[in-house]
């Protein structure tokens, strides 16, 4: 089989299983019946919607009329391709970690509802905003699929916008709601990646087995 074929294949798959995920999550929330009591302004989720309007467009443009962006196509040794494959599957079992632990809490806009908690499990035991991390590598995995540097730059340029305005003004809101609790909760672990004193106990267990 053609590997252009086989790597499309590859990204249809994968941002289906996203969107079933994000899909079945959203909903398992709302069932929930939870009240929101704080959420972002308007003009920061009709960003984030012209954001994802923007991707899904662009992706479609990519699969069904590749010519419109040929001009920004470049050469990838078929195995760093392979290795984004990888990297779209591991990105994929991040989001699965992350919205399994967050169970009842997922939003996919920034809202705190009335019996959210500040969630310590999972991956949220090491960093506060796992899920960015897990969309960082998931742009990532499609930079190399796609072997498209314009999709894999304004891709990631759109998604760090986001998170610029977003992940400040999402700590603001989770300290004025769980005040010393979240406080605390920032101070042990990292933002997007694991704290560096981290290394040194996984080191110690490594040890004592």
């Amino acid at each position: 089989m053609n590997p252009e074929r086989v790597f499309r294949f590859v990204l249809i798959g994968v941002f289906c299983l996203f969107s079933i995920m994000r899909i079945l999550y959203y909903h398992l929330a709302k069932r929930a019946g939870y009240r929101t009591v704080i959420e972002e302004s308007r003009k920061y989720s009709i960003l984030l919607s012209v954001f994802i309007c923007y991707q899904v467009f662009s992706f479609f443009v990519y699969l069904f009329l590749p010519e419109w962006l040929s001009w920004a196509a470049f050469s990838l040794p078929l195995g760093t391709r392979a290795a984004g494959s990888s990297l779209a599957v591991f990105a994929l079992l991040l989001f699965l970690w992350v919205h399994r632990s967050l169970g009842h809490n997922f939003s996919s806009t920034l809202r705190i509802k009335d019996r959210h908690r500040v969630v310590t499990s999972g991956p949220y035991r090491l960093m506060r905003h796992p899920m960015y991390s897990a969309f960082y590598l998931l742009h990532a995995a499609v930079f190399f699929l796609t072997k498209n540097w314009f999709i894999g730059l304004s891709w990631t340029l759109g998604l760090t916008l986001i998170i610029i305005l977003r992940v400040k003004r999402e700590e603001e809101m989770m300290v004025r709601h769980f005040g010393d609790e979240y406080s605390s909760y920032m101070k042990r672990t990292g933002r997007f990646l694991p704290p560096l004193r981290f290394r040194g106990i996984f080191k110690n267990n490594r040890g004592a087995v």
